[in-house]
């Protein structure tokens, strides 16, 4: 895979990880790049192998800490089921 393919690829998983976070809905009426800075660190944590444990962390403490949220974290870790279950399919999808 050359430089445009993996940065093409990059780029389609980064919208469709941005269209599940933002169907959360976490801040009602936000920008759809509300929680793009959370986006790119679950999804470079995606691209080196985390496991669910590790993105549910990231995601609990970035929604606590940097937005101020108080979450659940059963809730951190329904979205993370969500986002694995999407990561999971597109990992076998590349190995079709």
């Amino acid at each position: 895979m050359n430089r445009n393919q993996i940065k093409k690829e990059f780029q389609e998983n980064f919208r469709e990880l941005r269209k599940i976070l933002n169907s959360w809905e976490l801040i009602p009426g936000s920008p759809s790049d509300e929680f793009d800075s959370i986006n790119h660190q679950i999804l470079s944590h995606l691209y080196k192998g985390a496991d669910f444990e590790k993105v549910s962390r990231v995601l609990d403490s970035e929604l606590t800490v940097t937005y101020g949220l108080s979450t659940d974290l059963k809730d951190a870790e329904k979205i993370t089921d969500e986002i694995m279950e999407w990561w999971n399919f597109k990992i076998k999808e590349n190995f079709r």
